[in-house]
């Protein structure tokens, strides 16, 4: 009996330190970040979108030209196919392959380069809102923020979504910066 009175009392003397150090701490403050949400409507991210927009419209432009330049060609081809001797067709046919090998060529450049400047203003918009969303949890003394896609959240309560507050966040920090280029 003596031993189990002892046992329970050290066993109590140990537990003091656990219950206090319970009482201190305070819950875990977790949020949410939308970066989807923040990259369509924060200033920047709209900025970089009609950037980008306006590239490939002058882009399309171009390219609907040059597709317009080889349909003229191809219809003249076909016109005086059986008029022209099998010399110059044949010369004809090797110009026209060759405006349709550049324009392919054009195209799928201009795609990757569109693609290459997307990527270009994603990461830079992506690094600044590193800066604002690590201040944010600082500051309101989060314990973890996720990313909504990446973190494969699939319900989270809309009372721990920051999205609004890091896109106003962004917004501020960046009144006074250039849009990327």
């Amino acid at each position: 009996m003596k031993k189990f009175c002892l046992t329970a009392v050290a066993c109590c003397i140990l537990c003091i330190p656990l219950v206090a150090m319970g009482q201190t701490t305070q819950a875990p403050r977790i949020g949410y970040v939308d970066l989807q949400k923040v990259m369509l409507e924060s200033e920047k991210g709209k900025e970089a979108r009609k950037s980008l927009t306006d590239e490939m419209e002058k882009l399309k432009k171009s390219l609907t030209q040059r597709q317009d330049e080889i349909q003229k060609m191809k219809d003249s081809l076909e016109r005086q196919g059986a008029t022209i001797t099998p010399e110059a067709r044949a010369d004809k046919e090797k110009q026209y392959q060759t405006k349709v090998k550049d324009y392919q060529r054009s195209a799928n450049d201009f795609e990757t380069e569109l693609r290459q400047r997307d990527m270009e203003f994603t990461s830079k918009i992506l690094k600044d809102l590193e800066d604002i969303i690590r201040k944010l949890g600082e500051t309101e003394k989060y314990s973890l923020i996720l990313e909504k896609s990446q973190a494969g959240i699939l319900f989270a309560t809309p009372a721990i979504d920051i999205t609004d507050r890091v896109i106003a966040a962004y917004n501020e920090s960046t009144k006074k910066k250039p849009a990327p280029k």
